[in-house]
């Protein structure tokens, strides 16, 4: 056999796992019926803990942790907003909203990931605190599924249809 074989890279494995976990997000999106998407304890519901993953998703992929207005993209900003206005605007959220920010950050980190190589995810980037690249990009897929997790025990204990983590 003379099979052409692609080179393994550590961007591709990680672009790999970033799918899968869209993959996985998008049908803890899709399971939740309706009438329970903001169901939750005190101010954390089900649609607000996805936001919070795709919306970290969106700070970590970034250079740098500085120009971040957190809830900007659910119309609210965590430092200026009173709670009123941020439980108003949570309570907006749709499953389309959702979906829709998750496909234009997944599409961002494709971009970013199939530019990086080995080498520049060694590398630091304005994320003080990781080592590096790969270490930030690591911790962000490690948080997520945390997130996704308690996603999953959501829609096992309201009795939805479950998450299907296998592909």
């Amino acid at each position: 056999m003379n099979e052409k074989k692609e080179k393994l890279t550590i961007s591709g494995i990680l672009l790999y796992q970033f799918q899968d976990k869209w993959r996985i997000l998008k049908q803890a999106i899709e399971k939740i019926p309706e009438e329970k998407k903001h169901n939750g304890k005190n101010d954390w519901t089900y649609s607000w803990n996805i936001y919070h993953i795709i919306e970290t998703a969106d700070f970590y992929i970034r250079d740098t942790h500085e120009g971040m207005v957190w809830g900007k993209r659910a119309g609210v900003d965590w430092d200026k907003d009173s709670k009123e206005k941020i439980k108003e605007q949570k309570s907006k959220i749709t499953k389309e909203f959702l979906l829709n920010y998750l496909e234009e950050i997944d599409k961002k980190i494709t971009a970013i990931l199939t530019k990086l190589s080995d080498e520049d995810l060694m590398k630091k980037d304005g994320f003080y605190w990781f080592d590096s690249i790969l270490g930030k990009l690591i911790y962000l897929l490690r948080h997520n599924h945390h997130h996704i997790g308690e996603l999953a025990h959501a829609l096992r204990e309201w009795d939805c249809e479950r998450i299907r983590w296998g592909r």
